[in-house]
């Protein structure tokens, strides 16, 4: 079998998970879900699917929620794209968060319980094109050295958005530094997962529970502490968080000199 063919395989066997549940309330929009918010003319949700098609992949399952209608009704467009979609809506009455929205999904049988899994999230913004695949391979390669079961993609570090200070032991001042930039690896959202770390969620993730439940709160932790969890490093500069007006402001400006400079 030659690359081509393997890199097609590989990306076939492997479903998109697109939590595309968030409100855009942080950006001043009610009124459309954040996914649907729109950053050098076009969705967050368009850039991410169109990046996924580019890199090879197909089958994609969307977990949505807010105003899920909204999303149903824009994605009906997505045929463009060539891909299978399939779509999965938030339980309503509930606090879900993603361990619950993923857990949901798995027993309705829209997630496919056999098949790994890319999770993206379209308000977390790469401007490496090639990422997508790279992070599969690298977690293809992960699995048959180290037989992890997860793979995080993770920066050097990122800007810390409050002011810090350092004091003496009287309380004194004796060093400020305004949004200093921590070096610590840091959590950009991209992550692969084997069929295993569903049965962790089925194990884990309480549905009944009173408030919302986080992969990174419940799933994550335990995957680390078996020894299961595999890295991939970026530098910074090449993940964008898109949560508030500000951030999304800062994509649209360096989307623009990216273009100026093509």
């Amino acid at each position: 079998m030659n690359l081509i063919d393997r890199l097609d395989k590989e990306t076939y066997n492997t479903q998109v998970i697109v939590f595309a549940g968030g409100a855009g309330k942080r950006m001043g929009r009610s009124d459309i879900p954040k996914p649907l918010v729109k950053v050098g003319g076009k969705t967050l949700l368009d850039y991410c699917v169109e990046r996924l098609k580019e890199n090879g992949f197909y089958n994609f399952v969307f977990l949505i929620g807010h105003l899920h209608e909204k999303i149903l009704k824009y994605t009906n467009n997505f045929e463009k794209y060539g891909i299978n979609a399939k779509y999965s809506i938030d339980p309503e009455g509930i606090k879900v968060g993603k361990g619950k929205a993923l857990k949901y999904a798995l027993e309705n049988g829209i997630v496919d319980k056999k098949k790994r899994a890319l999770i993206v999230y379209p308000d977390d913004f790469f401007l490496d094109k090639s990422l997508f695949i790279r992070v599969l391979l690298h977690h293809i390669e992960g699995k048959r050295i180290f037989d992890i079961e997860a793979t995080v993609v993770l920066t050097t570090g990122t800007e810390y958005p409050f002011g810090v200070a350092e004091l003496n032991e009287s309380g004194i001042v004796r060093k400020f530094e305004e949004k200093p930039f921590i070096t610590k690896y840091t959590n950009t959202g991209l992550s692969i997962i084997e069929p295993e770390v569903f049965d962790l969620v089925d194990k884990l993730i309480d549905m009944n529970a009173e408030n919302a439940v986080e992969l990174e709160k419940v799933i994550w932790p335990e995957i680390a502490r078996r020894g299961k969890m595999y890295s991939m490093i970026i530098p910074h500069g090449i993940w964008y968080p898109v949560n508030t007006q500000k951030e999304l402001e800062r994509l649209e400006k360096i989307l623009r000199e990216i273009k100026i400079n093509q």
